[in-house]
């Protein structure tokens, strides 16, 4: 093989690795794009029973390209998301929804299809006047500290007293109120938190009714009709101590206009009074 097959054959080889360098790197820009897609999506922590087993979290792949969970984590508390915490694994298909928790599945948390079927020690918080959070981490569980800047987070309930971090380092606001018994937090296909009463594992968001304005006329109506019957209420009770005042000023008149009458009776009438 003289010397310019040799030159060609290297050239050929490093034209070759270059490529394979380029398509790595291409494929690690689609890969790390499409990991930043991964977005929590509804929340399911109070049952309208017991909690152990029936909480669940779930996630969704907004890229078109699938995502691998490994390298994933889950955190959750009030003080801090040191709560509890999970390791994720498995894959989150393209445009998909990944369901976490469990591992009971009935109509008490919305029978729920589990892609990853783990009990969510400690159970998550049901919130209150302090604000409770979730948070997405795509760092591996053991490396999350309380520092550690979430990819994702929904903060709920209160106020955010405890100062939970969101998705750029700072102290968040509270992104949906405290969810009753048997509701879910989900956020809507317009990026906005709501409590919802019917709970959609797995599936796209169902749109959350607004009050209509016959409703809230009707509303209007009822709560000034409650106000008026209080207010006749207060006027006739008043009505009814300024007659009894008149009355007993009338018996007392009555009483010290009479000079006959014996003054140890007088007394007794007031005392009576």
């Amino acid at each position: 093989m003289n010397s310019h097959a040799i030159n060609s054959h290297s050239m050929s080889r490093v034209v070759s690795a270059a490529h394979c360098v380029a398509f790595m790197c291409i494929l690690a820009a689609i890969s790390g794009a499409a990991r930043a897609e991964i977005a929590l999506s509804e929340v399911f922590y109070d049952a309208t029973g017991a909690d152990d087993g029936f909480e669940w979290i779930e996630l969704r792949n907004g890229s078109n390209t699938p995502v691998e969970l490994t390298g994933f984590s889950l955190g959750w508390g009030g003080s801090s998301y040191l709560s509890g915490a999970v390791a994720l694994s498995g894959v989150v298909a393209a445009g998909g929804y990944f369901v976490v928790g469990g591992p009971e599945s009935t109509l008490d948390n919305a029978s729920p299809v589990f892609d990853l079927a783990v009990d969510l020690e400690a159970d998550l918080q049901n919130s209150g006047s302090t604000a409770d959070g979730v948070a997405l981490f795509d760092v591996p569980v053991e490396e999350v500290t309380a520092e550690t800047l979430p990819l994702a987070v929904v903060i709920y309930g209160g106020e955010n007293s405890s100062g939970l971090l969101d998705e750029t380092g700072l102290p968040g606001a509270v992104d949906v109120a405290d969810a009753p018994g048997g509701s879910s937090i989900e956020r809507g296909v317009d990026g906005v938190w709501r409590v919802q009463p019917a709970p959609t594992p797995g599936a796209p968001p169902r749109p959350v009714p607004e009050p209509t304005g016959i409703a809230l006329a009707a509303a209007s109506g009822a709560a000034l009709a409650a106000r008026a019957t209080q207010r006749v209420a207060r006027n006739s009770i008043r009505a009814r101590k300024k007659a009894s005042g008149r009355a007993i000023a009338m018996r007392r008149s009555a009483d010290f206009r009479q000079p006959s009458q014996d003054p140890s009776r007088t007394l007794a009438v007031l005392d009576a009074e």
